[in-house]
């Protein structure tokens, strides 16, 4: 009796144990749930009321004044009259200077004839030329100019002289180079040369370069003259076309 009894109050105490803490997870889940319901009805409240609340009309109204920003900038008229120009002096005194009128300079000749006579012996390189002195015939590379014992040789064109020689038969010689290859050559020379020629030196047309001499021992037997050669690019040319 008193064991079954026993057995009954522990069913019973079970029961009850299990019973709370079904009730218990009733309970706190109606709670959830409540609180779902709650924020649902928050948010859908706040969202009705954002949407239908106006914030234009609740803005306090703004305005700005107008600025004319345009600078005013205003020009005075000025009476402007030209001076009148007049060819008298200031103060109707002269300047004291005398006007200087330059004549133009004359053109320099760019050519000079070496010296002044007339040609006794051409130049021949095709035909065989007599030589008095030699008593021969032979070729004659430039041209023999006549004129007086001493008289003035003088530079065909500027240029550098490039050699002064003395030689048996040809005498003494002054080489002058000149722009476009070409080379003179004055043979026959006097020994005793003008003032400042020597090889190297820088000399102007019509310059004078010495004196026609004695010197040529090849020509000894022809009248006085000056042996005057051109040569193009190394090449003998006959020098009388070009002679002023």
């Amino acid at each position: 009796m008193n064991d079954n009894q026993e057995n009954m109050n522990t069913e019973e105490t079970e029961e009850e144990q299990h019973e709370p803490m079904v009730k218990r997870v009733a309970k706190f889940s109606a709670f959830i749930y409540l609180g779902l319901a709650i924020t649902v009805v928050i948010v859908a409240t706040v969202g009705i009321f954002s949407i239908s609340y106006d914030y234009e009309s609740s803005l306090p109204a703004v305005s700005f004044p107008e600025i004319d920003v345009t600078p005013d900038v205003s020009v005075p008229d000025v009476d402007y009259t030209p001076p009148e120009l007049s060819d008298t002096p200031v103060g109707n005194e002269q300047s004291g200077i005398d006007a200087e009128i330059s004549e133009p300079e004359p053109e320099r000749v760019m050519f000079y004839r070496p010296v002044e006579g007339e040609i006794i012996k051409k130049h021949s390189l095709d035909a065989l030329v007599y030589s008095e002195t030699l008593g021969d015939y032979r070729v004659h590379c430039g041209v023999d100019i006549a004129c007086p014992l001493g008289a003035e040789v003088v530079a065909f064109s500027d240029g550098t002289v490039a050699a002064i020689t003395d030689d048996y038969f040809d005498g003494v010689c002054v080489a002058i180079t000149h722009d476009q290859g070409v080379v003179s050559y004055y043979m026959n020379l006097d020994p005793a040369l003008a003032e400042g020629i020597s090889v190297g030196s820088e000399i102007l047309a019509g310059q004078p370069i010495g004196t026609v001499g004695t010197s040529a021992r090849s020509e000894s037997l022809d009248p006085p003259h000056l042996h005057f050669e051109l040569k193009v690019n190394g090449a003998v040319v006959d020098p009388e076309p070009e002679l002023p």
